[in-house]
């Protein structure tokens, strides 16, 4: 079977989720590669001039910063490089990162979902869920583009490392993107800093603990739309995510009035088939009166009705509209 990874002689046209660089028995291998034989495949003698050159290119990047996670430029593609220290010695795991920012059309976000993501006075902390490599931050590059382009306005991001191409004009809207220091306090400080610097839209690059989970929510009640990602399941399994980290600082009652309170909307989404589209489930509290309760009440398993309920009203709506 001839497989895309025989054919390439360089990285740059593969197409792969990871690229498990560096070990000295088992070889480099490519995660999640189109129609390959195996997951994960072992490279092709063809690749291994360039493997070794951007073996090299990573010894010498975490040589100089020392960083278990960094951004690596190599034959004009970017990588998020982390680093893992396994028994058999050094392994860089590699990924392509986002190279242009694509529309919610273009990458197949459902198009009942636009609406209610792209209303104007959207408030509070919007997170975009999924497991890993679902394309969460492909879709909040998405997301922030399409409100700056249409409503203008300054953006403001914490990356670590920065991964989208997002610096930059929008229409009347523009966006600067800063990195997140893990030596200068992370997301938690970054999102502290970001609403002092006066921005409409907030994105942090991920909520991974209490601090940031906290801080986010907070910057949710206080005006401000903040778009993050987080690894979850379903919709569910992000609030109760969010609820355990806000724990880490509250009782579990004002844990639930600060979700309530705090949070917009959850869009958990997921890469199915191949090729791969994007299916996705939407939560908007915005005008769902009943949706907040039960967040208040700690009754998230009553929330897959509320989001069954919500999506049948969005295709109504759009079938009404179609019909005019």
């Amino acid at each position: 079977m001839i497989t895309q990874t025989i054919e390439a002689t360089c990285v740059r046209e593969m197409t792969f989720a990871d690229l498990y660089l560096g070990h000295p028995s088992l070889g480099n291998r490519f995660s999640a590669v189109p129609r390959a034989p195996a997951d994960p495949v072992l490279a092709s003698p063809a690749l291994d001039n360039d493997l070794k050159a951007l073996y090299q290119r990573c010894v010498d990047s975490y040589s100089a910063i020392r960083d278990s996670d960094f951004k690596l430029e190599y034959d004009g593609v970017s990588y998020r490089v982390a680093i893992m220290q396994s028994m058999g010695g050094l392994v860089f795991v590699l990924r392509k990162m986002v190279s242009t920012i694509r529309s919610m059309q273009e990458l197949g976000v459902p198009s009942v979902y636009t609406q209610p993501l792209m209303q104007q006075n959207l408030r509070g902390l919007l997170l975009i869920a999924g497991t890993m490599n679902s394309g969460k931050t492909t879709t909040a590059g998405a997301i922030i583009a399409g409100r700056l382009a249409r409503y203008g306005g300054v953006a403001v991001t914490a990356e670590d490392p920065v991964e989208l191409p997002l610096e930059g004009e929008y229409g009347l809207g523009v966006c600067f993107q800063t990195h997140a220091s893990r030596e200068r306090g992370g997301f938690a400080e970054s999102c502290r800093s970001l609403v002092r610097w006066g921005a409409k839209i907030i994105y942090l690059g991920e909520i991974r603990d209490g601090d940031t989970a906290v801080e986010a929510l907070r910057a949710g009640v206080n005006g401000h739309l903040v778009i993050s990602t987080l690894h979850a399941e379903d919709i569910q399994t992000a609030l109760r995510r969010m609820l355990a980290m806000s724990a880490e600082h509250f009782d579990t009652s004002s844990a639930q009035s600060l979700l309530a309170d705090g949070l917009v909307g959850v869009m958990h989404q997921r890469l199915v088939g191949d090729p791969r589209r994007l299916e996705a489930d939407l939560l908007m509290l915005s005008d769902a009166p009943s949706a907040t309760s039960m967040i208040r009440d700690g009754k998230l398993e009553r929330l897959a009705s509320e989001i069954r309920l919500q999506q049948a009203r969005l295709i109504q709506s759009a079938a009404m509209m179609d019909q005019r």
